[in-house]
């Protein structure tokens, strides 16, 4: 049955629903309300349907045991495994913690959560396991995604592989530092402003944002379904390819996907040339216009990397030019205004949201809404600045700064295809400066201010969807410095062949001592 509204809670809910409600018409509103849920009540009594998941050894596993986590990268070792034979056997794959794993506990890098374990695999896991992948790790996070500075876990920082005084960068920190690990293969991230692009840059691996929509984000943690992106994280190309053959492709149950176009990324990278002829590149300069006074350390070291990459890409063959877009200036901002307010609509709606046909996951709702009643003071400090600023933006704006970002989204993504029309890829930094030095004593305005100091050339195309691959091409300092190509919508296959041949070519640095 269900909770009928009591005559005391009548006057709150009206208020913040923006109206009042006088004392003569309270006994007729609980009259109302009561004979409404009344008409639901069969409905809330019947049981839902039981989740159905891949028949899998699942071994829930632990917590790391002191010294065999060195880079606190990983949240829970597990063991989830299918019978089955496929592409991916005998790969050992690493989820980030916003990714449901039946039966295996979840926590967004945050104690809010509780005990909370998914019912049901989220589709990417689903498809790791028919592809014949085994589960052995759910990773570490920036907590509830929403930092790039890999400082926010309520399990501690996600250290960097070359430097461990420096952090991995996030949200996905977790994913890419657990590469250096023998038992891990392949790891997947998310990527609403960079996720999966900036720590792939700062710990020197392999990040692919695919085109919005290209992996089904079903059953993961989502801030915004327009900004959503989940992809892979690898040490190579060929593995890179073959993890993304595995799970791309349409699933009805996302609504992210309309029509989606799957190529043959493993044949791609096979078949990728030795030399780069016929490729034109355009390098995009206002990608490289994030120096000045009060620039972060590494900005105009990574600046100088990139341009040595670029031309080394001219010396096997590429045709090189520069090319402007301004609207990359404000890309970020745009991308900025747009996810505060929708993971502000998307907190209130405890992880879920509304209007859009899919699968949903109810438990969640309940584990985070009974977690944010109880603990909501132990949300992060850069979640509850979203969530001020969101909030304020709804009070004052009315959901017209929302408005405003997506219907400028298809003038920036209009304004790359344009200069993709001219070039086969756009290259630029991929984070705008390499990884900093973890500060603990750092109050925490300063952390929030240093997990967004990276981001300006990554969240502009996660409004716009473009696929996205960071690679370990640049070395300053003795770090890593991550070199972002970026191409037209579903040439995801076109990203690896470019980068496969540039690997065979002139291979990854630094190397890791």
């Amino acid at each position: 049955m269900l909770r009928r509204i009591q005559r005391s809670e009548l006057q709150a809910y009206a208020r913040q629903a923006m109206f009042t409600i006088s004392d003569d018409e309270l006994d007729e509103f609980l009259e109302l309300t009561d004979r409404m849920c009344g008409l639901m009540d069969a409905f809330v009594d019947e049981p839902l349907p039981a989740p159905v998941n891949i028949a899998a050894r699942r071994d829930v596993g632990r917590r790391p045991e002191a010294g065999e986590d060195p880079l606190n990268a990983v949240i829970r070792w597990c063991s989830v495994k299918a019978d089955v034979e496929g592409p991916l056997s005998g790969k050992r794959i690493g989820l980030k913690d916003n990714m449901a794993l039946a039966g295996v506990p979840m926590t967004y890098a945050s104690r809010i959560l509780g005990d909370y374990v998914p019912e049901q695999d989220c589709v990417l896991a689903e498809r790791v396991l028919r592809a014949g992948g085994e589960i052995v790790a759910k990773l570490n996070m920036d907590s509830f995604a929403w930092s790039g500075g890999a400082e926010t876990s309520d399990f501690g920082p996600t250290l960097n592989p070359f430097d461990p005084t420096r952090t991995a960068s996030g949200s996905s920190g977790g994913s890419a530092a657990a590469l250096f690990y023998e038992g891990i293969d392949m790891t997947f991230g998310t990527d609403q402003a960079g996720s999966i692009r900036l720590p792939a840059s700062w710990c020197g691996v392999l990040g692919l944002k695919p085109t919005h929509g290209l992996i089904p984000y079903t059953g993961i943690s989502a801030i915004d379904h327009t900004y959503d992106h989940v992809g892979p994280l690898a040490r190579t190309v060929e593995e890179l390819a073959l993890v993304l053959a595995a799970v791309a492709g349409k699933d009805e149950s996302d609504p992210r996907q309309h029509e989606v176009e799957v190529a043959d990324y493993v044949g791609a990278v096979r078949e990728a040339p030795d030399d780069l002829r016929g490729i034109t590149i355009g390098v995009l300069v206002e990608g490289f216009s994030h120096g000045g006074p009060s620039a972060p350390p590494g900005t105009r070291e990574s600046a100088e990397a990139t341009r040595a990459v670029v031309e080394e890409l001219g010396r096997i063959g590429a045709m090189v030019r520069e090319v402007s877009v301004p609207e990359h200036l404000y890309g970020a901002g745009l991308m900025f205004a747009a996810i505060a307010e929708g993971q502000t609509a998307m907190t209130m709606s405890f992880g879920n949201g509304y209007h859009w046909r899919g699968r949903y996951a109810p438990d969640l709702s309940v584990a985070l809404g009974q977690g944010l009643r109880s603990r909501g003071d132990e949300l992060p400090p850069s979640l509850k600045m979203v969530l001020l600023l969101g909030t304020h933006f709804r009070e004052h704006y009315f959901g017209s700064l929302y408005a405003k970002a997506q219907n400028m989204t298809p003038a920036l993504r209009e304004a790359y295809d344009r200069a993709l029309a001219e070039v086969d890829v756009l290259v630029l930094p991929t984070a705008t400066h390499y990884a900093h030095v973890y500060k603990p004593e750092a109050s925490f305005s300063e952390r929030v201010f240093r997990g967004d100091s990276m981001i300006g050339n990554t969240g502009p195309f996660d409004a716009t969807g473009h696929p996205a691959l960071s690679m370990p091409a640049g070395e300053a300092d003795g770090l890593p410095v991550g070199v972002m190509l970026v191409g037209r919508h579903f040439a995801d296959a076109q990203l690896l062949s470019f980068a496969r041949t540039y690997e065979r070519s002139l291979g990854w640095r630094p190397r890791r001592q």
